[in-house]
């Protein structure tokens, strides 16, 4: 257990999904989470794990011999207001959680011949003690869709693993306030 923080719940599972258009245009979801600010309540994530479906294989319009990337980070804070339209944040960024991407390439006939994960993948499947600290009742979502195969959109599916704990006044009000200034 973290110094200054009381575990108050076992763990739990948040799943969410996220519709990515084609074409490099970052989207963003707001997740809520159920807070209680007066006890200081905070959310501990121990892991996160993000499935990027094969919906590529059989679809109508598919481009053969081609090649497809996507990337992704969840965040603390709202980074829409610090990144541009086609960029979804770096793990070198103490309010990103977690961040990834990949790429997928398409054979001849139009199947996946080759799925290739980048170097910034934080997702591992393996709950640590922490990856970071939620204090206000939120946290974001945001990827991207270079998809150039011919299919129009896809679904970035996201888990997030933590446990509520009730943090001590002092370690309260720095991760508020750490998040709260996100300029």
């Amino acid at each position: 257990m973290l110094t200054g923080l009381k575990s108050k719940s076992d763990l739990l599972f948040i799943s969410q999904e996220l519709n990515l258009p084609d074409g490099g245009t970052a989207q963003t979801l707001e997740v809520n989470l159920p807070l209680n600010t007066l006890e200081r309540q905070v959310f501990v994530v121990t892991d996160i794990m993000v499935y990027y479906p094969n919906n590529y294989v059989g679809g109508s319009g598919v481009v053969a011999n081609n090649t497809g990337d996507f990337s992704w980070s969840v965040s603390s804070t709202d980074l829409d207001s610090v990144l541009g339209s086609a960029q979804t944040g770096d793990i070198s960024n103490p309010r990103v959680l977690a961040a990834g991407g990949g790429k997928v390439n398409i054979g001849a006939t139009g199947e996946v011949v080759f799925r290739e994960w980048g170097s910034a993948m934080a997702s591992t499947g393996t709950p640590s003690d922490y990856l970071g600290i939620i204090a206000t009742p939120d946290f974001y979502i945001r990827a991207q869709n270079n998809d150039v195969l011919g299919s129009a959109n896809t679904n970035l599916q996201v888990r997030v693993v933590g446990y509520m704990a009730i943090a001590s006044a002092d370690t309260y009000a720095a991760l508020v306030t750490q998040e709260v200034n996100s300029q």
